[in-house]
């Protein structure tokens, strides 16, 4: 008799713990998603979740901790740089769930950076011509130069003509060369650098060679609140310091 009481004292707490869940789970996804890091709660219910989904979905390109890989154009997903978007909730959905150049309509697709040192730069476009090895060095030590490192004063200026002239990198990473988080076009002003060291040989490989690193879309794999429960996770890897983020991590 007893046990049958404890049965069913069991049985109506998972019920209770299922309602719970089912209740958590239908305001995540009815939330505003760039209001949520500010409801701790939703956060809490959220990250565990995400967390498993990142370390099965997106861990093997970005790593369990999600600092990426800069051999491979891996972007660090934990330093507050955000390359398409500004870091809300909704922006990284928008990644997760259309991809980055993963031939989903939807999907970021605008900037694919031209191989400036082959005979034909963009298969998109065929206005954009080759640069010569010297341009393109020429270039490098411009852009070591906004970045504030020692370079070349004569290369320098060479570089500043064609990044606005010929090369037409202005295009992409506008004028002032701090990029277009609109269409994924990074910021070269900084030390932030999504391939290579940040070195001139880094460097000149992608204005050799272009770049066009692929995220795939997940809409078709995971559900909206999977979607919803990742970009919540992958927010919090910039964002260490939320109470929900350290109480997952078991830290003050």
């Amino acid at each position: 008799m007893r046990f049958s009481l404890f049965l069913a004292a069991v049985a109506c707490l998972a019920a209770a713990v299922l309602l719970q869940v089912s209740a958590l789970g239908s305001r995540l996804l009815r939330a505003d998603p760039d209001a949520i890091p500010a409801t701790e709660a939703l956060m809490a219910f959220a990250l565990g979740r995400g967390k498993a989904l990142f370390e099965v979905r997106c861990a093997a390109c970005h790593g369990i901790s999600g600092t990426g890989d800069a051999a491979r154009g891996v972007p660090d997903l934990s330093d507050g740089d955000w390359l398409y978007g500004t870091g809300l909730v909704s922006d990284i959905e928008q990644v997760i769930r259309y991809g980055i150049r993963s031939f989903h309509p939807k999907a970021w697709n605008l900037a694919i950076m031209p191989a400036y040192g082959t005979a034909q730069p963009s298969v998109r476009d065929a206005k954009i011509l080759p640069l010569s090895p010297g341009n393109i060095r020429d270039l490098v030590e411009f852009l070591m130069s906004q970045q504030g490192r020692a370079a070349d004063a004569a290369s320098t200026a060479r570089g500043a003509e064609i990044f606005v002239g010929a090369g037409g990198c202005y295009d992409c990473h506008a004028a002032d060369a701090k990029g277009d988080s609109a269409i994924g076009a990074p910021n070269l002003t900084d030390h932030i650098t999504l391939y290579g060291d940040g070195g001139r040989a880094a460097l000149w490989s992608s204005i050799a060679y272009g770049r066009h690193g692929v995220c795939p879309a997940w809409v078709a794999i995971l559900s909206p609140a999977e979607i919803r429960e990742t970009a919540i996770f992958v927010y919090s890897l910039s964002h260490p310091r939320s109470p929900a983020k350290a109480a997952l991590l078991g830290v003050q």
